[in-house]
């Protein structure tokens, strides 16, 4: 439990309208960063183009944020679970939409 990050669900503004990601904060029960400052932040997007983020254990993420970096694992336009004309989205936007909402998520988090 000392180093376990819990993912936290956050729908955020984008220039398309709104998007969801999980936020997992770092955690490591002998360090942190100092007062003031922000951890360095891990992007991540799921495969698809129709497919969604988990709160899944994932070790790969759990490395990640028991070094001290925060992750953000981003449900982008076109992503399942959120309804259809949520998923229809990224029709013909492949490589536009997607980018375009990982860096909302990143301003979001900044």
């Amino acid at each position: 439990k000392l180093y376990l990050s819990k993912p936290r669900p956050i729908k955020f503004d984008t220039p398309n309208g709104y998007a969801w990601m999980y936020f997992y904060p770092p955690k490591n029960a002998k360090s942190s960063a100092p007062p003031g400052t922000l951890p360095p932040l891990l992007l991540k997007s799921h495969g698809g183009p129709t497919a969604s983020a988990s709160t899944q254990f994932n070790l790969g993420i759990q490395y990640w944020t028991s070094r001290g970096y925060a992750v953000a694992d981003v449900d982008y336009g076109g992503s399942t679970g959120y309804g259809r004309a949520f998923r229809d989205a990224l029709k013909g936007q492949w490589g536009v939409r997607d980018v375009q909402d990982c860096a909302a998520a990143a301003q979001y988090l900044s």
